[in-house]
């Protein structure tokens, strides 16, 4: 299903875990050679800088074929501009397929700005070319196509497009079923976020879906963050006023807003809870970067002082916070450190693999002809003596 070849992408995997136990000084300059040589890749894959500026003349380069074609088949295509769009859009996939297979071409910029353009052009046509113009049949649309694109590439990007998509079939249906719909609607998306962050968190991301590892935890991460965006009271006060014509005047609340209260404040604290007990750095990380969201709904609703002292203030307190943890953890306690540590499950990896390599490249020692005693000595017992 993957575009890429898979034997090269986990000659890469390798590879950097090589160049990682060499800075370590796990393996020698030697060893990371002979890794390097016995597991090749003949990706292309230049610096970020490099990637950038591909990336950025991939892109003027489509948008000016695109426009180039269009003022040749001006006259052909003056009404149905939509079928345009969608062919070049298939024209720039099959040049995304081509720079894969015959050049070789692996996050190199070029075959981003040729995923991305060619799925957003197709996406554009098909959504402007539909005879059916409801957000469902977008988001169903959206997420076919994404999905494929997640499978085919292994692109995060599309893998983020292809959750929130889904998760837009799911809020349309909803609005679509009434009354009953719209007031589920908050709770079933937090349900259907935690319930793909399960399905995400239970997937075997290491041996036959090894190369969408880095998917599944960007699938993680979205799918946290929409559980808690679905019930945050910000944004369900908000999107009642947009979608369900709710028309609350400042001061007003929703129905139930203490439940929507309630997970606006205890959902990141249950992820930093989770992820400290379970050791799992997306939760805690995400949990603190949602800290945010619960101080930005309570700021909207209710104020306290001035913003400038409330964010002084608050920086002092992180600040204060972060110094007394890493003074604290600075001796580990229950498995946690400030320190700085080195990733030893992989290094052991890295030591029995470049142990492997090393045996294969090294020389027999071929024997002499012949049998040859030598001297010896043996003695015990009070015995001695040579023979």
């Amino acid at each position: 299903m993957l575009a890429y070849k898979q034997e090269w992408l986990d000659n890469k995997v390798l590879h950097e875990e090589a160049e990682e136990a060499y800075k370590q000084q796990c393996i020698s300059k030697e060893e990371k050679e002979r890794i390097f040589q016995a597991y090749p890749v003949p990706f292309y894959t230049p610096n970020i800088y490099i990637r950038i500026g591909l990336f950025l003349l991939t892109v003027i380069i489509v948008l000016f074929s695109l426009g180039l074609l269009g003022l040749m088949f001006i006259q052909l295509v003056k009404e149905s501009w939509q079928g345009l769009i969608i062919f070049f859009g298939l024209l720039t996939y099959g040049a995304l397929e081509f720079m894969i297979r015959e050049t070789k071409h692996h996050r190199s910029g070029v075959d981003d700005a040729l995923l991305w353009g060619s799925i957003s052009l197709f996406l554009s046509g098909c959504i402007m070319a539909l005879p059916y113009n409801t957000p469902f049949t977008y988001c169903l649309l959206v997420f076919v196509v994404t999905a494929y694109a997640a499978l085919r590439f292994a692109d995060t990007l599309m893998s983020i497009a292809a959750v929130i998509a889904l998760l837009g079939c799911l809020f349309y249906a909803c609005i679509n079923m009434g009354t009953a719909g719209r007031i589920a609607a908050p709770l079933l998306l937090m349900i259907a976020s935690y319930g793909i962050y399960a399905w995400a968190r239970k997937w075997d991301w290491k041996t036959k879906w090894r190369h969408y590892q880095l998917c599944g935890s960007i699938i993680e991460i979205t799918t946290l963050l929409t559980g808690y965006l679905s019930v945050n009271y910000l944004v369900v006060r908000e999107a009642s006023n947009e979608f369900f014509d709710l028309n609350l005047e400042p001061g007003q609340s929703i129905p139930a807003a203490w439940l929507f209260w309630i997970f606006t404040i205890l959902i990141p604290l249950a992820y930093i809870a989770a992820g400290i007990r379970k050791k799992n750095v997306i939760l805690l990380r995400t949990g603190l970067v949602l800290i945010a969201g619960i101080v930005i709904t309570i700021k909207q609703y209710h104020h306290m002082a001035p913003i400038e002292l409330e964010m002084t203030l608050g920086g002092l307190v992180m600040i204060g916070i972060a110094y007394i943890l890493i003074r604290y953890l600075k001796t580990p306690k229950h498995n946690f450190t400030s320190q700085e540590i080195d990733n030893t499950h992989l290094l052991e990896k890295i030591q029995g693999e470049s142990l492997v390599v090393s045996e294969t490249f090294t020389v027999p020692t071929t024997p002499a002809p012949g049998f040859n005693f030598g001297g010896g000595t043996g003695g015990g017992g009070g015995a001695q003596g040579g023979w």
